[in-house]
């Protein structure tokens, strides 16, 4: 069930706790406290017998997983996420299969992690991707209050991961009516400044539909350089849009940078990066884009 609000959140949070006494709470190392989210979060947990796990690092890595698995313990009665998509995910791959109750909180409004089946994480540098309906969160709680204290990168990177799901989702082989209607509402949400809303339902929408070729190349990106994935996903997506026949999504964002002004900041021949890119990218994921994507639509 997806809750929006303080005040709906904190009902929400009060009835859904009851009868729960042990529980895993996932956060992220400073934003917990800096977002408002560890003060509100410390009424409804005082009495309740607490493993506090905090996640390293930009992504989900499957070391630091299993590193924090052996802090679980006996079988909790509930986790909770408060976080970005690292830490909804690493949260997502500690419950495992287990029919553990899940709430998930997010503190940036883009990666849309809350509403998916998908666990992204990183295995010595590798990008690897779960799929299976068990890791969806059973709840979620929509606090935008939580999200304002991310910096302008930040907020800009992961509003852009959003938007790009969405678009990604209206031309994606895997799309239905239902994603569609996900996608479109989103964007609408994202388009009255209802950021929050928006990557939620954007999330939605890939859960049927699955991303396509701007998240596919992009990993590339975040394993090798460490580019967050919002602005990894934003450096591809003007070539994927010009493939896809759709410049009119293309979008320019000033706080990310381009491949190009990648490319320069570092001193990388430009040409020589975009082969490489081409070389790691999984055929797989490619496979649900609507139209081939070549070195020269990356003018």
């Amino acid at each position: 069930m997806m809750t929006y609000g303080l005040k709906d959140g904190s009902e929400f949070l009060s009835k859904w706790l009851e009868g729960k006494d042990r529980i895993v709470l996932v956060t992220g190392r400073g934003s917990y406290a800096k977002c408002g989210a560890e003060a509100w979060l410390a009424p409804f947990l005082k009495d309740k017998k607490i493993t506090h796990l905090k996640t390293a690092g930009e992504n989900a890595r499957k070391e630091n997983v299993e590193e924090l698995l052996k802090e679980v313990g006996e079988a909790p009665d509930a986790y909770i996420a408060v976080g970005g998509g690292t830490v909804i995910d690493t949260t997502k791959l500690l419950r495992g299969e287990a029919q553990i109750p899940y709430i998930a909180i997010p503190t940036t409004a883009g990666t849309g992690a809350e509403a998916t089946r998908f666990a992204v994480y990183y295995d010595h540098g590798k990008k690897c991707s779960a799929d299976n309906l068990c890791y969806l969160p059973t709840d979620q709680i929509l606090i935008p209050e939580f999200c304002a204290s991310a910096s302008a990168y930040q907020k800009a990177s992961c509003a852009f991961d959003a938007y790009a799901q969405a678009v990604e989702s209206l031309w994606a082989k895997g799309a239905t009516d239902e994603s569609r209607g996900y996608a479109k509402k989103a964007l609408e949400l994202m388009a009255k400044g209802e950021q929050l809303l928006g990557s939620y339902w954007a999330g939605r929408a890939i859960d049927i539909s699955r991303t396509t070729a701007a998240h596919a190349f992009s990993y590339y990106m975040t394993a090798t350089y460490g580019v967050p994935h919002g602005e990894a996903v934003y450096m591809m997506f003007p070539a994927v849009c010009r493939a896809n026949g759709h410049p009119e999504y293309i979008k320019p964002v000033a706080e990310l940078r381009t491949l190009t002004r990648f490319a320069e900041e570092k001193c990388l021949d430009r040409g020589a990066l975009i082969d490489k890119i081409f070389e790691n990218v999984n055929p797989a994921r490619l496979s649900n884009n609507p139209c081939e994507v070549r070195k020269e639509h990356f003018v």
